[in-house]
């Protein structure tokens, strides 16, 4: 297990430090994402299935932040929505990042 954890410390510590997207995450989406790589394990190329109280639960952040938090993430490329119906609970891919393009 220790394996997987160094494997996962150093892939979060690569896109967030060495690919610059730690600069640009905006406000509480730290937190958002952060959440979201303990739920699949912190491991990239994995979906998980979250619904947004789930989300504001663990954060502690309203909707309103959780979902520009999401968009956020999303645009920067941090986060994929697979499921695009209104309402319902949905998956997200977590695609390991290319290069910032600031960084």
């Amino acid at each position: 297990m220790p394996v997987a954890m160094s494997t996962g410390t150093d892939w979060l510590k690569s896109v967030l430090i060495d690919r610059g997207y730690l600069a640009r995450i905006k406000g509480e989406g730290i937190k958002v994402y952060l959440v979201i790589l303990e739920a699949c394990g912190g491991i990239p190329d994995q979906s998980v299935t979250m619904s947004l109280n789930q989300l504001m639960a663990r954060t502690r952040l309203s909707c309103p932040t959780v979902i520009d938090s999401l968009a956020r993430l999303e645009t920067l490329g941090l986060v994929v929505s697979t499921t695009h119906e209104r309402g319902k609970v949905k998956t997200y891919y977590i695609p390991d990042p290319p290069q910032s393009e600031s960084a």
